[in-house]
């Protein structure tokens, strides 16, 4: 048995245990289940008059008026559970220290401003939410797949002079893995400072026990987040799914692309694998940096001046010079040699504004869905979207619709082979709506659609780890990078009309052709859908 299975065994006879224990007691003692009946309704209470989205409060108030001791007995242990009070301290102590950094940096908010003030008030709610600035005239590439991403990521890491953070959901060894992990021995060797984080329950299946010791041992110093142990208070919600790897604070990538070999489609597991991921080379690699810092410090308390990892602190001359960009051109000149193996996009070089963001499940902004809805709200000729779960709140489904009956064209494209069934079925609930509403809905027949981007009318885009559905938008730590003119656009958007080519439409009449059964379990995935 694997640890996970293992682990969630040894979790759910505890959680048996207290069941039984409790209906035992409530059975033969009427005063206790007189508590739990009054429990309940006090519970209910709470959670009508918590500050949350009525979706999420809905299946626990309705769990908890239909089985008042099972729905109680949940709720504690899942509903409310979220990172121990010591480590959200702790977070937050080191988000207020990268918060003072970025107010010494330079923003590009004036000049935006000036150009366009509904783009600016994007920008300005990004930094109200994260502290992070708006940066311009960055260098950027987009990677339509994972085997170009791989080729560009392995390229700038033996590059390395400083430092290489790499913080990524899912690490499995592999032709993927086993290839950086060489270079990140190599780079250790030759006196880089190498970090590396990765998510417990991420990678629970893909990794052995102990593997973050094993690795820090090796010389790479390593921390598995949030790790999945045998208690019945395991925190499942507030997982690290961000993607991040960024070296010497001048480069950066993030994505959907984790460190395993189905992402580069060396193995087939869910017919062809389609990802999307992006490269910063600027003053806004180094957000990444005090990003993979904060997370870093909640295992690895350290006192490190944040300062001493920007990119001018070795003395260089910044992620801007003419060198860092004629390196870049001419890695993508060599790249394009191999377009037609690799399946790149097509390279961009400046032009426009980027800005970062990360989300965080621990404070009350729902930073990620308010980037997705000022984009949504503001789209006026058409909005591309590509998510691999589709599971969305009523604002959400609300503001696609609307778009849609504004005349623009809402296009989404979700995976037609599904890695996770019930998952899939939760997220196919939600057609029969959107497609009424005026969204057109398709799935990518050759296998798995896992690229996290949204791009809208040739000036708006963003890229990152947020899925749309509640577990990316409510528990976990997030990431990505929000974009306004600049001329990666044109390559997310040619990418998406690339993918329409081998995708199937989701139609009236198809959906009319979906039994009964189905339409009624679907109904019933939708309503708990918040709680999974």
């Amino acid at each position: 048995m694997s640890r996970f299975s293992v682990v969630s065994v040894l979790i759910l006879i505890q959680l048996f245990v207290m069941l039984l224990s409790v209906f035992y007691l409530s059975r033969n003692y009427a005063f206790i289940s007189a508590i739990f009946w009054l429990l309940g309704f006090v519970m209910i209470l709470g959670i009508i008059n918590k500050h949350a989205n009525p979706a999420v409060k809905l299946p626990w108030a309705l769990l908890i008026a239909l089985l008042p001791v099972f729905g109680c007995m949940l709720y504690f242990v899942f509903g409310s559970a979220k990172l121990r009070r010591k480590e959200q301290t702790v977070l937050l102590k080191h988000a207020e220290r990268t918060s003072r950094i970025y107010e010494t940096e330079d923003s590009a908010i004036d000049k935006l401003e000036k150009s366009d003030i509904h783009a600016a008030s994007q920008s300005f709610y990004i930094t109200n939410a994260t502290a992070i600035p708006l940066y311009e005239e960055e260098t950027t590439q987009y990677f339509s797949s994972g085997e170009a991403f791989f080729e560009a990521l392995v390229e700038e890491i033996k590059k390395a002079e400083k430092y290489v953070f790499l913080e990524y959901f899912i690490i499995q060894p592999g032709i993927m893995w086993n290839t950086i992990l060489e270079i990140l021995h190599q780079k250790i060797d030759a006196g880089v400072d190498v970090r590396v984080i990765y998510d417990d329950v991420g990678s629970v299946a893909t990794l052995p026990y102990g593997y973050a010791e094993k690795l820090s041992k090796s010389g790479i110093p390593c921390v598995s987040f949030n790790p999945y142990r045998p208690a019945l208070r395991t925190i499942l919600h507030n997982r690290d799914h961000r993607k991040i790897c960024v070296i010497d604070g001048r480069t950066a990538f993030t994505g959907g692309i984790n460190l395993a070999d189905e992402y580069i489609n060396c193995v087939n597991r869910f017919g062809h694998w389609k990802d999307s991921a992006i490269m910063l080379k600027g003053r806004a690699a180094f957000c990444f940096t005090l990003a993979f810092l904060e997370l870093w410090n909640l295992y690895r308390n350290s006192d490190d001046d944040y300062n001493a990892f920007r990119p001018e602190a070795d003395g260089g001359s910044g992620a801007n010079s003419a060198a860092s960009m004629e390196a870049m051109r001419s890695l993508a000149a060599s790249s394009s040699l191999k377009s037609a193996s690799a399946a790149r996009s097509a390279n961009s070089f400046g032009g426009g504004f980027v800005q970062p963001y990360v989300d965080s499940p621990l404070d009350d902004e729902l930073t990620g869905e308010q980037v997705f809805l000022n984009i949504i709200n503001q789209s006026a000729e058409y909005l591309y979207i590509t998510t691999p779960y589709l599971i969305i709140d009523n604002e959400l489904l609300t503001a696609l619709c609307l778009a849609a009956k504004r005349n623009v064209d809402v296009r989404i494209i979700t995976p037609f082979i599904p890695d996770k069934w019930l998952v899939h079925e939760m997220t196919r609930s939600y057609y029969h709506e959107l497609v009424a509403g005026g969204v057109r809905v398709y799935e990518y027949t050759p296998g798995f659609m896992h690229a996290k981007n949204m791009v809208s009318d040739n000036t708006t885009a963003t890229v990152g780890t947020f899925n749309m559905d509640y577990r990316s938008l409510y528990h976990h730590f997030e990431c990505g990078v929000w974009f306004y003119k600049a001329s990666i656009i044109k390559d997310i958007k040619a990418d998406f009309l690339n993918t329409l080519d081998v995708c199937r439409e989701i139609t009236p009449e198809y959906l009319s052709q979906t039994n009964v059964v189905k339409r009624l379990v679907r109904t019933l995935f939708k309503i708990f859908a918040p709680l999974l």
